[in-house]
């Protein structure tokens, strides 16, 4: 069947099982995909589809957009993850997602506005650094806090544009930006490493960097991608 629903003439596939409620999704091409409870009349499927036309054109809105966002020669879905370029694909879900899937970092969103873009991805970022943290903690762990008998630091992870990382002595705690994301390995270490030396000495003094390279002496190498 055909309706006039959000605005247009829209092509209207019924599917019909064993089921109690009625559902409605958008397909690709603007065509409304039913799905029924086996008797349901027409007039009522009708009723139904016209009763939600302001959902019918915010999901055409979702479904044009993830179009671009996907449409190959796009120059928008890339994103350097770990110190190497990935794809981004942008998909349609109910939760909200972000998962790395070879050379590309798929999206599963609600909708594909920038904000819940952004958020999606730095939840996913937190999670990534805060499991490189584990990686890594345990060789500064040993040689700096239990060799000078201080406690061992929380780490957390949140997003910060003025720096790479905070060391707060007070607490025991170092918090690491989520733009390390962008950085290679080898980046991150570093910072962790500067931020776990603050226990030993809080300023930048000599003294501080002879720590550092006690510990890493590739640091400025490190360092250096960070620039």
């Amino acid at each position: 069947m055909e309706i006039f629903a959000g605005g247009k003439n829209r092509q209207v596939v019924i599917t019909r099982k064993r089921i109690r409620n009625m559902h409605m999704r958008l397909g690709d091409h603007g065509e409304l995909k039913i799905s029924c409870p086996l008797r349901t009349p027409v007039s009522e499927i009708t009723a139904f589809i016209l009763s939600r036309q302001s959902w019918i054109v915010r999901a055409e809105k979702a479904v044009s957009k993830r179009a671009a966002l996907n449409a190959e020669g796009s120059e928008s879905p890339v994103v350097w993850w770990l110190g190497e370029k990935k794809y981004c694909r942008y998909e349609e879900a109910k939760r909200d997602s972000v998962e790395l899937e070879g050379d590309v970092l798929v999206y599963r969103l609600k909708d594909f506005s920038e904000e819940r873009i952004t958020k999606a991805f730095r939840k996913f970022a937190e999670k990534k650094l805060l499991e490189l943290a584990e990686k890594y903690r345990g060789e500064w762990d040993e040689k700096i806090c239990r060799r000078y008998r201080l406690p061992l630091p929380e780490i957390r992870v949140r997003f910060m544009t003025s720096r790479w990382g905070v060391c707060k002595p007070s607490d025991h705690r170092i918090t690491m930006s989520t733009r390390l994301i962008h950085y290679p390995e080898e980046a991150f270490r570093s910072v962790l490493l500067h931020e776990y030396i603050h226990f030993l000495v809080k300023d930048h003094s000599q003294r501080f960097y002879r720590f550092v390279y006690q510990f890493m002496p590739e640091y400025d190498v490190y360092q250096a991608s960070l620039k």
